[in-house]
């Protein structure tokens, strides 16, 4: 088996290589992101800044995946497809909205459609894998597990599309997504050392690690939904086969408080005669409008990220 820290240092390297290959047409196409008016005023001069970068990593992270994972394991297609399957649904919407100049990109309906659809293939292939990886799940911090049988299966659809949509949220500041996500794969390669996630969970490492050099502020190129539905793929596909989904709530702890502060701020708009608990959602925007400088945000994230994945390990470990 491949050393991992030399596979980490080739996806690095093969992201960054990548990425020299990728920005320039980017730029060239002039597919740019827009801003949009409501957001923080920070962020117009971004306006034009290359996006779909993900594809930067995604294509790293597919080809690393082909040459040292065996592709004889349905567990490894389950993490390929899933995280090649979102991050292609995250391109749809990005090229209607930036190639095709379609505003709203992919209709809510048609994109509900195919991450349902997307998620009951991978939670119909992890069942045929590993029937426990779905049927049971285990209650974090005890040894309890409940077994849900069949049932199994909606509610893990319901998991898959909240986490990557989770994902897509946090993806609002340069890099942040991206270094959030740093730890989390680390964690995954802990829990699952050994197995063909752990070697999945470094290739994913040093691929965002390379993208980084690109991402982080001041952001050359944004990852758009491409990128951000596709870590969210990974993530929860190597949750899924660790059998800890449950515990994506604690070491994926950003992007359940990026999510929930955009449910309470809806919630309370709509029941509270349109009054806001924050400034703005997702909550780095809050933090944004109330002073503090995205560098700032994104390295006290990415600390806080490393105390959940921190606490998961102390209980799994």
């Amino acid at each position: 088996m491949m050393n991992n820290f030399l596979l980490i240092v080739i996806s690095i390297l093969l992201s960054i290589g990548l990425g020299l290959v990728i920005l320039p047409i980017l730029k060239r196409k002039k597919i740019g992101q827009n801003i949009r008016e409501v957001g923080p005023k920070s962020h117009l001069k971004k306006a034009g800044t290359p996006t779909m970068g993900g594809i930067i990593f995604i294509i790293s992270a597919l080809i690393l995946s082909l040459i040292f994972l065996p592709l004889d394991r349905l567990e490894v297609w389950i993490v390929i497809l899933s995280t090649i399957g979102f991050g292609a649904i995250g391109f749809i919407d990005d090229f209607r909205k930036l190639i095709l100049k379609q505003s709203e990109g992919l209709s809510p309906r048609g994109k509900i459609i195919l991450q349902f659809g997307l998620a009951l293939i991978i939670s119909v292939l992890a069942y045929i894998n590993d029937k426990d990886s779905i049927t049971s799940f285990v209650i974090p911090f005890t040894d309890t597990s409940i077994r849900l049988g069949i049932l199994g299966i909606p509610i893990m659809i319901f998991i898959i599309v909240g986490t990557t949509n989770a994902t897509n949220l946090t993806d609002g500041l340069d890099g942040l997504l991206a270094t959030v996500s740093l730890p989390v794969f680390i964690t995954l390669a802990i829990i699952g050392k050994g197995t063909n996630n752990e070697v999945f969970s470094y290739i994913m490492l040093g691929s965002l690690l390379g993208f980084l050099i690109f991402n982080s502020n001041p952001a050359a190129v944004f990852m758009g939904d491409t990128g951000s539905m596709a870590i969210g793929g990974a993530i929860v596909a190597m949750a899924i086969n660790l059998r800890i989904p449950l515990y994506l709530i604690i070491f994926g702890g950003i992007y359940v408080l990026e999510t929930l502060s955009v449910i309470i701020q809806v919630t309370s708009y709509r029941h509270r005669n349109k009054k806001r608990v924050f400034l703005m959602t997702p909550i780095h925007h809050h933090f944004e409008l109330k002073g503090y400088k995205e560098q700032k945000i994104v390295v006290a994230f990415a600390v806080v990220s490393v105390i959940f994945c921190m606490i998961t390990l102390a209980a799994l470990v």
